[in-house]
């Protein structure tokens, strides 16, 4: 490949993966919190073990 092409190629590839991530940081987050399956503990166990934590 020749060092022109190769350096536009480059930048064609820099250039796509700079615009998904602005994308992907300016989008709607679709569930803020703790309201999807992220595995975390729901919001009343939190406070129940915070309550009452395991010796």
């Amino acid at each position: 490949m020749s060092p022109p092409l190769q350096s536009i190629v480059a930048l064609a590839v820099v250039a796509l993966a700079a615009t998904w991530l602005v994308r992907r940081a300016l989008a709607k987050k679709k569930n803020p919190g703790c309201g999807g399956d992220c595995g975390c503990a729901a919001p009343d166990a939190k406070f129940r073990i915070a309550k009452n934590p395991r010796p």
